[in-house]
């Protein structure tokens, strides 16, 4: 039998991300601001202060939400995505600070934000890299910061040995980090999808995890 060795880079790797982007086979990136982003913004609940756009992709949101008075840092691995950020807040006259890094590792930034978006991201993560995406999440939030996550739910493609997507256990994680405030659950076309707003909780990420807040 004779070893056929592929060269397509690891789904959800730097390279993966970055190929796509290329190719322009990006269906998530609609350059419209959900809803959802814009209904909690204009609620008046959130604390201006830092942000942080966590897979954050061509920065639409990134933008939306300095518009609207937050510091925001922007989070990819695809650097062509993150150039097509920076040149679109330049244009806008919008200050924002793209970086590629890991949503997962956080520790290049040295900020502590009022507000973290993720829409799409946390649930194209390995199963092993979404431990550490929680810890270092809250470790960069303040006590009472609103985190609002965009996931798909657990699906299966044909042919595919595990399903994709992040499942009740996956958002379990959040605590005791993070209190639940309310899920909206739904479809984006023919996969289960759900949202989530989550409150920051005053446990310390040092603390046992087996604490309550």
């Amino acid at each position: 039998m004779a070893l056929v060795v592929s060269d397509a880079p690891a789904f959800g790797s730097a390279e993966w991300w970055e190929a796509r982007y290329r190719s322009g086979d990006i269906p998530w990136d609609t350059g419209i601001v959900p809803p959802e982003v814009e209904a909690l913004i204009s609620s008046g609940q959130v604390a201006r202060g830092w942000a942080l756009d966590l897979g954050c992709g061509s920065g639409v949101s990134s933008r939306y939400l300095a518009q609207h008075g937050f510091h925001v840092v922007g989070v990819d691995l695809a650097q062509s995505a993150l150039v097509r950020g920076h040149r679109a807040a330049q244009a806008a006259g919008l200050s924002v600070l793209f970086c590629r890094g890991d949503v997962s590792s956080l520790g290049f930034l040295r900020v502590r934000a009022t507000l973290a978006l993720d829409i799409g991201c946390f649930h194209a993560l390995s199963p092993e890299r979404r431990p550490s995406y929680v810890t270092s999440l809250a470790h960069h939030l303040v006590p009472g910061a609103f985190y609002l996550l965009y996931a798909f739910e657990p699906f299966q493609h044909e042919g595919e040995t595990a399903p994709r997507g992040a499942g009740p256990t996956d958002i379990g994680r959040f605590a005791p980090y993070f209190v639940l405030q309310w899920a909206q659950h739904g479809r984006d076309g023919e996969r289960p999808a759900a949202w989530y707003l989550f409150r920051r909780s005053a446990l310390s990420v040092r603390s046992s995890p087996l604490q309550t807040a």
